[in-house]
């Protein structure tokens, strides 16, 4: 009879998505060889691994991502499976939601394990999502959208979902006053020139319950303009953040990163300026030993032209990193790190390439004033569906 029962269940799963007005499946694959050579003091180490070492490859090692969406009627299905540390942990759902558009698709319910959020970062460097864990992974939630009609664009909405840090109180002594202060309220507005949205996670007690501290709420914004591309062509700035501690008791953590991007990208090269501006603040206790209060700022500006058609990309980016403060990792130097890194880009049809990419990066590691100075060659391989 068990045996009946999941015959019909699969079997059902089958049609539905054989008669769904849509369904789609889309992912990457991505993963790299790195050969380094580090020297700190008078020591120097080399190693290689599996590593890709782009900015965007989860734990390292690479990413093997899928991408599942079903559509029936005004419901719908929203999934995202994968792998990113290849070493020890295993594969997880990032996210995967149920979802229901009612009153003439105004008002959108999802329930499940959230994420996809229509309020976040979505940046290159910062992709935070506030009904999730601050460290990454999916909350367990339900999200209200409403996009009236009378306004093509906007989205409003909140998020009620389990607390955003692993240790909390035990669940039996929560007070629903404590879920609604880990609610999350979001808005986002897209026009023909420009979009925004930002987010605000409240907080409460719920997770504060070994430490018996507040890690404080969280802000994600971002701003993208669109009307500069109708006067230069492939020229775009946008801009985004993310907030972490508001309102924190006296012995958490509080920081925060602004990302400002420039690009321009022509039929001949790729330009691109990011700059990025922190603010990162620790009080001395039993946690954190060290107290750490600095401003930091960084620059990455890039330059790579394309041949034949975008088949080859050859280039280089440069890092420069400053830090201003009372807890600047080396006080008499003006730079924490400067870095240089050329890269040589073969692209293979428009979803997959193969890149070689050289980086030195000179580092201060510690306030004592000890110095990394770095040699790496990366082979990164990518492949998107």
């Amino acid at each position: 009879m068990k045996k009946l029962l999941c015959v019909l269940f699969v079997s059902g799963i089958f049609l539905n998505v054989l008669y769904a007005q849509e369904f789609s499946v889309s992912g990457e694959f991505k993963t790299g060889v790195l050969l380094e050579n580090e020297k700190i003091g008078n020591k120097t180490k080399n190693n290689g691994r599996m590593h890709n070492s782009d900015g965007d490859s989860g734990g390292g090692e690479g990413r093997a991502r899928i991408n599942m969406h079903l559509a029936i009627n005004n419901v719908g299905l929203k999934a995202r499976f994968q792998q990113e540390d290849f070493e020890t942990a295993s594969p997880f759902w990032d996210y995967a939601y149920a979802y229901a558009d009612i009153f003439s698709s105004q008002l959108r319910i999802s329930a499940g394990l959230l994420g996809n959020s229509p309020w976040g970062t979505g940046g290159k460097w910062l992709n935070q999502e506030l009904e999730t864990f601050h460290f990454g992974g999916g909350l367990v939630g339900i999200r209200f959208e409403y996009m009236p009609s009378f306004l093509d664009g906007l989205n409003i909405g909140f998020v009620l979902n389990q607390p955003d840090q692993r240790i909390m109180k035990d669940p039996a002594k929560q007070k629903f006053g404590e879920l609604l202060q880990e609610s999350v309220i979001g808005i986002a507005y897209e026009h023909e020139y420009f979009a925004a949205q930002a987010s605000f996670r409240l907080d409460s007690d719920m997770d504060a319950y070994e430490s018996k501290n507040s890690e404080g709420s969280r802000l994600a914004y971002r701003i993208e303009e669109k009307a500069l591309n109708t006067i230069v062509n492939g020229m775009s700035i946008c801009m985004n953040g993310y907030f972490y501690g508001i309102g924190a008791n006296f012995n958490q953590p509080t920081f925060m990163d602004n990302w400002l991007y420039f690009v321009y990208d022509n039929p001949n090269f790729i330009a691109n300026l990011d700059i990025l501006f922190g603010l990162y603040e620790t009080n001395q206790n039993v946690i954190f030993p060290v107290c750490i209060q600095y401003q930091a700022l960084e620059f990455y500006p890039g330059f790579y032209y394309k041949f034949f058609n975008d088949f080859l990309q050859v280039g280089m980016r440069f890092g420069l990193g400053m830090e201003f403060g009372k807890g600047v990792t080396y006080k008499d130097s003006f730079y924490r790190f400067y870095m240089i890194e050329p890269q040589i880009k073969m692209n293979i049809g428009s979803n997959s390439y193969v890149s070689l990419v050289y980086n030195f990066t000179d580092s201060f590691i510690s306030s004592q004033g000890d110095k990394s100075l770095k040699h790496s060659l990366n082979l990164r391989a990518v492949y998107t569906f």
